[in-house]
């Protein structure tokens, strides 16, 4: 095995990799490590600050979220930091490290693949006709552990326990599981994988992503786990493929950069080391926000204070706006921009009341909104009138704050909720702040909401009481969006978000895969909207396929609602109905599940019936 490089983009890493992660090399699987662990040399607070995106509102949203002094970075690339493409940025671990050797050159007792774990085959002594097992075992606290092979084989039969073999039989017969045998070839105590599947390990305690590498020099690194570990977990492993999409599900952090705060002298507020010296200016006790100082001194003050902190042109703006603006102006807009009594929540209404504001145009570019097209639906009981409003450039920014581990266990719901597994940070400490991945993306949308706040009528159907009578109560403490989802409303938006998703993938050019989705409603659920986008890294953004759609967008939505109105699961599907241990009603692949890419919410709070009104 040699050290190779394998390129991913920034946002891969972001909504798809990022520590604990399993990715696939030509080499075999790799874990990613912890950034403290992964990044190496490059894992210093100089390096950090150079890459960090500033945006005050994700840094608060994710400080309410996690209870820690949040920060954000870009992953640096070898572009940035003037490197040759072939070496590698971001180390990562052999994981896992039990192998298959398939003995097709020889060797093997009855020509059978034989099971070890290590570099070379224990039989063979080769290390270039193996492949590593594609199984590993996790729980729901976000533990991950190579299987205990040696106990999967040898429990519950008559057996000392005591056999400790170099690797085991590895017989295939078949495609299902339960034809993959594993056989001792001491005792001869032998088992499915079947039956391995079933089985509840202990938990070891194990995360592999936050090991130190066993040697510094050389690739690839392997970790040397010090077991037992001191950190006793008391639930239970269950064996899952390394490449299931339960074994990490990751969350992700997504703000919209609303006109409002896009502008020269908020951009140069929201950097950490601008906001963190002039708080305790405007908090002094000589009250500048109430007069107690002039303007004069007040930018003296500021000046002062920031001088070799950031470049004089940052300063003169922030002079220019206290001079033109005056005090009271400058003290509301920093408030706005660092008051930390906000949460996520509270940041979705303002996107959706920035985006009620109608067209605009930022002088820095990255919001473009056209006027809105007035589209009127009315056929088979479901009336409706929508404003469409292109958007040929918006910005978002995305980080990483954690991921879980979701294998399956037996367990049913916990207090008439849904169990939610244990969050494992993504961000890493680093002096007096933890540092998140993230990164910038630039696209455009379509957003559409009610015309003049009518909603459609829906109130008085079974669905629409159903949705009120049996939320579903999730029992995690930083779940991003709360019981909001669960409004009718919502659900209504949220269906009709995955129908359009769907249809506009036929007229836009991008794959509906690559489309993503917002919905929005307001405080007290009388109006509400959806943003369907498509963002990359860089500023290029993407070719306007997206808004050229609004031209078309009457037999858009009119497609849409067809899908809600007959899926070909039907009638499976509709016969489905929302009850308290449901998070869909009438929902399937057919008609309404999309890529996880594209639902902010995993394909949940979806409902064709409560569009149908029946």
């Amino acid at each position: 095995m040699v050290g190779d490089v394998q390129h991913i983009r920034r946002s891969q890493f972001v909504l798809t990799y990022g520590p604990g992660a399993i990715i696939e090399s030509k080499n075999g699987p790799r874990i990613i490590p912890a950034l403290n662990h992964g990044l190496g040399s490059l894992f210093s607070q100089d390096i950090f600050q150079k890459f960090e995106i500033t945006d005050s509102r994700l840094r608060i949203a994710i400080k309410n979220l996690t209870q820690k002094d949040a920060r954000v970075f870009s992953l640096p690339s070898n572009a940035s930091l003037g490197r040759p493409e072939t070496i590698g940025i971001y180390h990562t671990y052999v994981f896992p490290t039990w192998r298959i050797c398939y003995g097709r050159k020889g060797g093997h007792p009855k020509n059978l693949p034989v099971l070890y774990k290590g570099i070379k085959c224990p039989v063979c002594h080769r290390a270039d006709d193996s492949s590593a097992v594609r199984f590993v075992a996790a729980c729901v606290n976000g533990h991950l552990d190579e299987v205990n092979w040696d106990y999967a084989v040898h429990q519950d039969r008559n057996c000392d326990q005591s056999c400790r073999p170099a690797y085991y039989y590895w017989k295939t017969g078949g495609s299902s599981l339960s034809d993959i045998v594993v056989e001792c070839p001491q005792c001869g105590c032998r088992t499915d994988m079947g039956k391995i599947y079933s089985l509840d390990f202990e938990c070891s305690g194990r995360l592999p992503e936050k090991e130190s590498p066993a040697h510094r020099t050389g690739s690839p690194s392997i970790t040397k786990p010090k077991r037992p570990f001191k950190k006793w977990c008391g639930e239970k492993m269950k064996v899952l493929q390394r490449q299931s999409s339960s074994l990490r599900i990751p969350e992700t952090v997504t703000l919209l950069t609303i006109p409002e705060y896009d502008n020269a002298v908020s951009n140069i507020l929201q950097r950490t080391v601008v906001s963190s010296t002039i708080n305790p200016i405007l908090n002094s006790p000589l009250k500048p926000c109430e007069g107690g100082i002039d303007i004069e001194d007040l930018i003296s003050w500021i000046r002062s204070s920031l001088t070799r902190k950031v470049s004089d042109e940052s300063i003169k703006v922030i002079e220019k706006y206290i001079q033109e603006e005056g005090i009271p102006a400058f003290c509301e807009l920093f408030k706005c921009l660092c008051n930390e009594d906000r949460t996520f929540i509270d940041f979705i209404y303002e996107e959706f009341e920035s985006l009620l504001a109608g067209p605009r145009i930022t002088k820095t570019g990255n919001f473009i909104m056209r006027a809105a097209r007035r589209i009127s639906y009315d056929q088979n009981d479901i009336t409706t009138s929508m404003d469409i409003y292109p958007i040929e450039m918006l910005k978002t920014i995305t980080a990483q704050i954690g991921y879980r581990r979701m294998p399956y266990t037996k367990r049913g719901p916990v207090m008439g909720g849904i169990e939610i597994p244990k969050l494992i940070s993504s961000g890493v400490p680093l002096e007096d702040s933890t540092w998140y991945p993230g990164f910038e993306g630039w696209g455009e949308g379509i957003f559409i909401t009610f015309s003049e706040g009518n909603l459609p009528e829906f109130s008085g159907s079974r669905a629409y009481e159903e949705w009120r009578r049996y939320p579903v109560t999730c029992n995690s403490p930083d779940i991003l969006w709360g019981n909001l989802p669960q409004e009718p409303l919502f659900v209504w938006l949220h269906t009709l978000s995955h129908a359009l998703i769907m249809t506009i993938s036929l007229h836009s050019g991008y794959s509906s895969a690559s489309l993503r989705e917002r919905v929005y409603i307001d405080r007290d659920a009388n109006n509400g909207g959806i943003l369907i986008y498509t963002t990359s890294p860089g500023e290029d953004g993407s070719m306007g396929g997206l808004v050229g759609a609004v031209d078309v967008f009457e037999k858009i939505l009119e497609r849409a609602f067809d899908r809600i109105r007959l899926c070909s699961n039907d009638p499976l599907c509709a016969e489905v109905r929302k009850t308290p241990e449901r998070i869909n009603g009438a929902a399937c692949h057919s008609c309404l599940l999309v890529s996880e890419t594209s639902c902010e919410h995993r394909n949940m709070w979806l409902d064709r019936h409560i569009i149908l009104r029946d």
